[in-house]
């Protein structure tokens, strides 16, 4: 999973592809403009749906919290 967001992530930013931080904003200058094209690609990617309770910054900073939240949407599906 985690290479996948990876992958997704790099589409906006390639340097996502190496980063292990756990501030993608801080220290890769995402934006909320490019937060919605990466909730628009997870969800094609991971074939969910990311619903506004889950749109906060904090659920963004790093690669382990995308992947949490990801985990915690398929298991309520």
């Amino acid at each position: 999973m985690e290479q996948k967001i990876r992958e997704v992530l790099a589409e906006i930013k390639p340097e996502c592809m190496s980063y292990n931080g756990d501030n993608l904003c801080g220290d890769l200058g995402i934006d909320s403009h490019d937060i919605f094209n990466v909730v628009m690609n997870l969800e094609t990617a991971f074939e969910i749906e990311i619903e506004p309770i889950y749109m906060r910054m904090e659920n963004f900073m790093s690669i382990g919290k995308i992947e949490a939240m990801i985990r915690e949407i398929q298991q309520k599906a």
